[in-house]
């Protein structure tokens, strides 16, 4: 089977998705009914080992786990009462399992507890050589600390900066100096062989626009056109779909679209398209995160009224240069407009702040993003932009706060490894830290809405969960999570943990267990 991360917000809706829904709101009913007549005739005997009064949740986790012919050891459930800081539930909570994206939870909280919510990343331009009546005479070094959100509207800005600097003509090469970070160099296709997605980006210190490149499709006269964008010189593309009467289909209309060459720098077009579509995009991760650059900062310049006729090549910025910038930036601001800034310094952009980063990671479980927060921790407190630093400093930064993750297996920043293993009492503490920590309105802002947005857009909206729920799924083949915040119908604010792993979790079992509990738990 195909291991794949499901992002709910953007699975196609296939007709078993509303079986499924009506499966969970059916077990979330049987579970209010407690041991009613109905609700006994439906399950059978009730298990063996009776949960207690004061666990709430349990007994809608079993029933639920029976009706869907569950392993009863297969689940794990977690519950605080915030408002009184007291465990309602631990039901194998001190079982590892795979936290799959829940494990973003954590460089989240740790970044907004160490960081904090102002914290910036930035992205600088160098002269190397002079600049004499807008001529560099030389190269240009670009250097990045790993920008999460470096996209196609923060490049624009910078390079309109740099305009407004007084640069109009570059004479030599476009340098990119990427060490400032230093991601694991794991193969692109190793979690489900689709190197090509996304959500299977390498990080990277000076990543522009996830080096994604969307392809549209339209039928024409007698072909199917395809366009790109944005406009990427150095990407070749090869058109080989064939148009083919009919209406509209489903999933990905028949078109294949397949990223060639080492260099990422051609896209082959396959498959047949029928013309009963009007428009159809897909997108992907092409070139080099230094070519896109170079593309991208070509186009944008000349674009600009710039010139610019050189190659991009690796670069490296002088470490005398950079501690004479660092020791620039940590001056006070009246001691800044004192003291003159480094001269071959043209450029240094904020990125946006931490909290909104977060924000755009936590809503759409944005993987890349995640890995650049991760490797971000090594670098400021490690002096290590890899991830092995990183997962140090963000134990380190938990265990400060008395949140021990020691004996977690902690591989994978965005939570694309099977291996990886994190005891659900381990998330429910981080939960309960945040919740406490001033950093909670950070922390809760950034977690999708069940049934409103982000990648709970398009679940729980038909359920009491609607609105009421701050939530973070994890799902991979045979596993189904879910964590966060829910407000019951009384009012209460839980702090729940929900990890599944059993054989086709993924495909709709496990939703339909998230309902039954979550709702039980709201009507509780």
């Amino acid at each position: 089977m195909t291991v794949r991360e499901r992002k709910s917000s953007m699975a196609p809706c296939r007709p078993g998705r509303w079986r499924w829904r009506l499966l969970g709101t059916f077990l979330a009913l049987l579970s209010s009914l407690g041991s009613g007549a109905f609700a006994e005739e439906f399950q059978g005997a009730a298990p063996s080992e009776v949960p207690s009064a004061s666990a709430p949740g349990v007994e809608a986790l079993r029933r639920a786990l029976k009706s869907l012919r569950l392993p009863e050891d297969s689940a794990s459930l977690w519950v605080l009462d915030l408002d009184r800081d007291e465990l309602l539930t631990a039901e194998a909570a001190e079982r590892p399992r795979p936290p799959a994206s829940l494990v973003k939870l954590l460089p989240m909280g740790a970044a907004l507890l160490s960081l904090g919510p102002a914290f910036r990343w930035h992205t600088e331009a160098w002269a190397e050589g002079p600049l004499r009546d807008g001529v560099l005479q030389g190269d240009l070094l670009l250097w990045g600390e790993g920008d999460p959100f470096f996209n196609d509207e923060a490049l624009y800005r910078f390079v309109s900066a740099l305009r407004s600097a007084g640069v109009s003509r570059i004479e030599g090469a476009l340098r990119v100096d990427g060490s400032a970070l230093s991601p694991t160099n794991r193969p692109r296709d190793a979690f489900d062989g689709q190197g090509d997605r996304l959500y299977n980006l390498p990080a990277h210190a000076l990543l522009p626009n996830f080096t994604a490149a969307t392809v549209a499709l339209r039928p024409g006269a007698s072909a199917v056109e395809a366009q790109v964008s944005p406009l990427l010189p150095s990407l070749r593309i090869e058109n080989r779909i064939k148009l083919v009467p009919g209406p509209c289909r489903g999933y990905q209309r028949g078109v294949a679209i397949n990223v060639l060459g080492s260099a990422r720098d051609a896209l082959r077009l396959e498959g047949t398209f029928p013309s009963g579509c009007q428009r159809y995009a897909l997108t992907r991760s092409v070139l080099t995160p230094e070519r896109y650059l170079g593309d991208r900062f070509r186009v944008l310049f000349e674009a600009l009224g710039g010139r610019w006729e050189g190659s991009v090549m690796p670069g490296a910025l002088a470490a005398e240069a950079r501690a004479e910038a660092d020791a620039f930036d940590r001056l006070p601001p009246r001691a800044a407009e004192q003291t003159p800034a480094p001269a071959a310094r043209l450029l240094r952009q904020p990125s946006p702040p931490l909290d909104e980063i977060v924000w755009r990671l936590g809503k759409y479980s944005n993987n890349v993003m995640t890995t650049q927060l991760l490797l971000t921790l090594g670098r400021v407190y490690e002096g290590s932009g890899t991830e092995g630093a990183g997962w140090g400093a963000l134990q380190d930064i938990y265990a400060a706060e008395g949140v021990d993750l020691g004996d977690a297996v902690l591989t994978h920043p965005a939570g694309l490894a099977r291996e990886d293993r994190l005891r659900p009492a381990q998330l429910g503490a981080v939960l309960r830290l945040l919740w406490q920590s001033p950093r909670m309105p950070e922390f809760l802002h950034a977690l999708p809405i069940a049934g409103v947005d982000g990648t709970l857009r398009s679940r729980f909206e038909d359920t009491p969960l609607a609105a009421q729920a701050h939530l973070k799924t994890g799902t991979l083949a045979g596993v189904s999570n879910v964590a966060g915040v829910l407000r019951t119908r009384q009012g209460r604010r839980l702090a729940v943990v929900l990890m599944l792993e059993a054989e086709e979790a993924e495909r709709g079992l496990g939703p339909s267990l998230q309902e039954a509990v979550l709702q039980a738990l709201w009507a509780d």
